[in-house]
């Protein structure tokens, strides 16, 4: 797959396929597209927790939901929250997280301090290899609301974090470029306020 249409058609597919398994040679892929991902000094402070086990995937759920239930609230009180149909989606995800037949959990060594810079580089490499085999992926953090709780559950350390929780599985939807903002209405040029200019027509254009 080309690189260009990978990155512009990894969506969030938050409803996967229970029925039809991940390999455990497509999980070894992913993982090892994920470790290409730069790191602050080489410092490779990621680690990664794959679930399969069914009542470990179910116990996730229940504390994912929990956390989910208040996002949901939040998001309602918003007048610049997410459309219906994506917190539809999100719902979904919520109540059949634990039918998804991998969940990747990127978890941190990081001595207490924070190095988000180090972590989603790899998870986007992640999701982009995903997308290159044919496999939906999204990436949540909703189960931070009760992450002692996830991390009890699965005997994470306490000195562990953990920044991303990544459903992985056959997307039962289809895959297609999510509205973004166009280049100009997000971008300066040298200074904060200055307009960054739209491309130049095509030579021989209208």
């Amino acid at each position: 797959m080309d690189l260009f249409e990978a990155i512009r058609t990894t969506r969030a597919m938050r409803r996967l396929d229970p029925d039809r398994p991940v390999s455990d040679a497509d999980v070894r892929t992913i993982l090892e597209a994920a470790l290409k991902g730069p790191s602050g000094g080489n410092s490779q402070p990621v680690r990664w927790l794959v679930v399969r086990d069914r009542a470990l995937k179910r116990g996730i759920q229940e504390i994912y939901q929990r956390g989910w239930a208040l996002s949901r609230r939040r998001y309602e009180a918003s007048s610049s929250g997410p459309s219906p149909a994506v917190l539809g989606s999100a719902d979904h995800l919520a109540a059949h997280l634990h039918e998804a037949p991998v969940l990747i959990i990127a978890c941190g060594e990081t001595d207490g301090v924070k190095r988000d810079a180090s972590v989603y580089p790899a998870v986007q490499n992640l999701m982009l290899a995903a997308r290159g085999l044919g496999l939906g992926t999204t990436l949540t953090t909703v189960h931070l609301t009760f992450e002692d709780e996830v991390k009890g559950l699965l005997g994470i350390p306490a000195e562990v974090q953990t920044f991303a929780l990544v459903p992985v599985g056959y997307p039962l939807g289809r895959w297609g470029e999510a509205k973004r903002r166009p280049v100009e209405e997000v971008t300066f040029l040298d200074r904060w306020g200055e307009p960054y200019p739209a491309p130049s027509p095509a030579a021989g254009g209208a």
